[in-house]
C-alpha cells in the first residue's frame, strides 16, 4: 500500500536487526508502536492527524511488515532494546512513545527501563494488562502459527472480507496487508512476549503517562482504574463503545483525549 503524499520511508539498524519505518510531520518528535500481525502502517489515519504538529514515526516491529524476520529475538526485553535503538538512530530527542496492543506493552516497559530516553507514553489498550494468559505458552504457539500460515494463504480481498468490510477502503486494505506481511516466526511472542502482567512494571512509569483502555462493564473499569493508580503520573480513560482497536472503534472521543494530554505536557 502507499503512503500518503510528504512521507518517508527508511530502514534503522537496530539491536542486530534492520527496522523498516516510516515518516511524516514537524515538530516534536513521536513514535507509534503498532500491535501483534499488524504494521506501522495501520498508523497512517492518526499520524496524519498529528503531523500538523508533532514529527510522527512509525516502524514495523521484528518480524512484522517490512522489517527482519529472525527466528529469534521476540522476547519482550529484544523488542524494549529495538525501539531504543530506532530513538537512537534516528536521533530522536525525548520522545513521546504511543503503542498499541503488543506495541502498548513494548512502549511501557521501555519507559520503565530506559526513563531518560522518554518524555512521555500513550498505552492504547495494552495487552496483559492484569494477566498473562491461562493457556499453555507452547499451544499458545501453535495456535498463533497456525493463524499466521493460514493468512498467508489468503489474499487481500478475501481478509478484508473476512475481517474489515465495515471500514474504509483504503485502510481497511492497509490492515489485511499487515496480516499478509506477519511472518511466521512472530509466533514465538505468544510463547515469550511477556515475562509478567503490564500492571507489575506501571510503578516504574515515571513519566507522564496516558493509558487509553477499551470499553468495559463496571466490574473491569474499576479494576483497570485500580491498576492505573499506581502510575506515577498517570491516568486511566475509558474511551466509550471501543474495542481493543481503540482509535478504529471510536476514533473522534481518542483522538480528543490524545490530544489533550500532548496539549497539557
Amino acid at each position: 500500500m502507499n503512503l500518503p503524499d510528504g512521507w518517508t520511508t527508511g530502514i534503522a539498524s537496530s539491536n542486530g536487526v534492520e527496522l523498516q519505518y516510516y515518516r511524516t510531520g514537524t515538530g516534536p518528535p513521536i513514535v507509534l508502536a503498532h500491535g501483534f500481525n499488524d504494521t506501522g502502517r495501520r498508523w497512517v489515519p492518526l499520524a496524519e492527524d498529528l503531523a500538523e504538529d508533532y514529527e510522527v514515526v512509525a516502524y514495523d516491529a521484528r518480524g512484522h511488515g517490512r522489517s527482519a524476520a529472525p527466528e529469534t529475538g521476540y522476547r519482550l526485553t529484544d523488542r524494549v532494546a529495538d525501539l531504543c535503538g530506532l530513538v537512537t538512530a534516528l536521533d530522536l530527542e525525548n520522545p513521546v512513545l504511543m503503542g498499541h496492543s503488543m506495541g502498548g506493552g513494548t512502549v511501557a516497559w521501555t519507559a520503565a527501563r530506559r526513563p531518560a530516553l522518554v518524555k512521555e507514553v500513550v498505552l492504547v489498550d495494552p495487552d496483559c494488562f492484569h494477566r498473562l494468559p491461562e493457556a499453555d505458552p507452547d499451544e499458545l504457539f501453535e495456535q498463533s502459527r497456525t493463524a499466521l500460515k493460514r493468512s498467508s494463504d489468503l489474499t487481500v480481498e478475501e481478509i478484508v472480507e473476512e475481517e474489515y468490510s465495515d471500514l474504509d477502503p483504503t485502510h481497511a486494505r492497509r490492515l489485511a496487508t499487515g496480516h499478509l506481511e506477519s511472518d511466521p516466526a512472530i509466533a514465538e511472542l505468544a510463547r515469550h512476549g511477556y515475562p509478567s502482567p503490564l500492571v507489575d512494571v506501571l510503578p516504574d512509569v515515571s513519566c507522564r503517562s496516558l493509558v487509553l483502555r477499551s470499553d468495559a462493564d463496571i466490574e473491569q473499569r474499576v479494576a483497570d482504574l485500580n491498576a492505573a493508580d499506581s502510575l506515577p503520573s498517570g491516568r486511566l480513560i475509558h474511551i466509550p463503545n471501543a474495542g481493543h482497536y481503540v482509535f478504529r472503534d471510536a476514533y473522534d472521543a481518542a483522538y480528543t483525549e490524545l490530544r489533550t494530554f500532548l496539549r497539557r505536557a
